[in-house]
Order: structure tokens, then C-alpha cells, then sequence
């Protein structure tokens, strides 16, 4: 009986790393400001770590949504250690009504472990450092 529930509670433990969603984060490289003017220019880090061992979608199929942004360019996503995967993507400010005082990049995976969403938001207007991050699975 005590070699069953050990051999079922193995399987558990093992699994529990093919359930669990991607996990992700985003940063401004370089100097951090309070807020942005239309015009300028800043590069985004965004960081992808597996918590699985196979993910089954590829990191190119990873979808970006932007809003008061416009992508001028981007890194191919590189692996800086292992399941851990960086790419940068550099970003203007432009006029945009919808995105009037804040600019946001979201990233969504989906696949059957959970997928993520995770986005990042930029203050165009405020005179104090607010960026934030919104991860959900």
C-alpha cells in the first residue's frame, strides 16, 4: 500500500511541470522615465520562461497586441538560459486617441497548459515612474 501511494505521488510531483502555464515579464531597457513624449523611443524586454518541460506552441507564435505604440523593430527570441527566452522589441510613442495617458504591449500564448497573458503598461503624462505588469492565466 505505501509503495502505491509513493509511485502515485511521484507521477503527481513529475506532472505537475507539464500543467503549469508559461511564465512571463517585461522591462524598459535602460534609464526608466516617468512618462513618455509622442516621438520617443525606448526598448521593451520581454522574458519568457517555461515552467514546463515541452512547450507545445512554438515562441513564434506568440501574439503581441500594442496600443499607443508603434514596433519599430524586434530581436529573434534568444534562449539566455535554459527555458528562458528573451527578446527586445523597440517601440514609439505616437498620437493615439484610444491610448490618450497610457501605451500598452500585451503578449498572449494559448495552448492546453493555461497559456498566459501578461502585458506591460507606460505612462505617457505622469510625473512619478509608473510602469506596471499584469500577468493572468
Amino acid at each position: 500500500m505505501i509503495k502505491k501511494i509513493i509511485v502515485i505521488f511521484s507521477m503527481l510531483i513529475l506532472s505537475v511541470g507539464n500543467i503549469l502555464a508559461c511564465e512571463v515579464t517585461f522591462s524598459i531597457s535602460g534609464e526608466q522615465k516617468a512618462s513618455y513624449r509622442v516621438g520617443e523611443e525606448f526598448i521593451i524586454e520581454v522574458k519568457v520562461v517555461y515552467t514546463h518541460r515541452k512547450c507545445e506552441i512554438e515562441l513564434s507564435d506568440t501574439k503581441f497586441k500594442y496600443e499607443g505604440l508603434k514596433i519599430l523593430g524586434a530581436t529573434p527570441w534568444k534562449e539566455k538560459a535554459p527555458a528562458t527566452f528573451v527578446r527586445q522589441i523597440k517601440v514609439m510613442v505616437i498620437e493615439d486617441s484610444l491610448a490618450e495617458a497610457n501605451m500598452f504591449l500585451t503578449l498572449s500564448r494559448t495552448c492546453s497548459k493555461e497559456g498566459v497573458l501578461g502585458s506591460i503598461k507606460v505612462n505617457k503624462s505622469l510625473s512619478q515612474p509608473n510602469v506596471s505588469q499584469n500577468i493572468s492565466r
